[in-house]
């Protein structure tokens, strides 16, 4: 069984009833979780979507990040909710912006213990730091950035997901831990458990909802319709909760172009 194999066995759900002739949709998501969690907050939001729209979707992810981008890369992926398709290897790849995470933008952090003495970005000289991957935007390419801008070098840690970054910190097997602000006072407040932020960056957008250009237009516009228009429907509310989320608001290419300007700064 491969690796893809068996995290689909685990995780992917169908996610509404469509009929036995049409082929489900891939609708990836970024490994921020782990898949069980992403599961449990994704599977509802393509249940209603399908429902709304009669698309048939599917949850598609890798076990890793790496192996995530890499089903986007290949094509395997028609929708996809990541900021990773905003680096430089995947320009060619021609999927759109459809739709963005609402809410406010999203900061890198950099947390430590509530007691941890480090106070400020100097401090972390030499210290290990857990981050989510190497492909993590404000959970590696905007600290990194930031850390370089102050002469500071650290021991990277990768975690594979943020999820992992912030456990690996609550255990104390790391000095502090870059993630999304969001996912930090989410954690924080799920595992009952303080951090102190030493670093928050400017904003940016939160991830995109992209579509693969092979998809017929009607079909992707159906898509984001249903997407937008959660936010003000009652019956898609406790969904909404379930997921942590405000919804999704529109969004183009264009809005990422400062996420484009950071992956570039750090050479990817």
């Amino acid at each position: 069984m491969t690796r893809a194999l068996g995290v689909g066995l685990a995780v992917l759900f169908m996610a509404g009833v469509a009929s036995a002739q049409e082929r489900p949709l891939a609708f990836g998501v970024l490994n921020q979780q782990s898949p069980t969690r992403t599961a449990e907050r994704w599977n509802p939001v393509l249940h209603y979507v399908t429902a709304q729209t009669g698309v048939p979707l599917q949850l598609r992810m890798g076990p890793t990040v790496n192996d995530t981008n890499a089903m986007m890369k290949r094509g395997e992926l028609d929708f996809v909710f990541t900021n990773h398709n905003f680096q430089s290897e995947f320009d060619s790849l021609g999927y759109r912006v459809i739709a963005r995470w609402a809410g406010e933008p999203i900061h890198g952090v950099i947390a430590v213990a509530v007691d941890s003495a480090v106070r400020a970005l100097k401090d972390l000289d030499g210290k290990r730091v857990a981050f989510p991957s190497i492909e993590a935007f404000v959970g590696y390419a905007v600290p990194v950035v930031a850390l370089r801008q102050v002469g500071v070098k650290v021991d990277e840690v990768f975690a594979g997901n943020q999820e992992g970054a912030l456990a690996q910190l609550k255990a104390r097997r790391v000095d502090a831990a870059a993630v999304n602000s969001r996912f930090l006072s989410q954690y924080a407040r799920r595992e009952s458990v303080q951090f102190r932020e030493v670093f928050v960056s400017p904003g940016y957008p939160d991830l995109a909802v992209i579509a693969h250009p092979r998809l017929p237009a009607a079909t992707v516009e159906k898509v984001r319709q249903a997407l937008l228009g959660m936010k003000i429907d009652p019956a898609a509310a406790p969904i909404l909760t379930r997921a942590e989320s405000r919804g999704f608001d529109p969004a183009t290419d264009r809005d990422y172009d400062s996420v484009r300007q950071v992956y570039r700064l750090i050479g990817q």
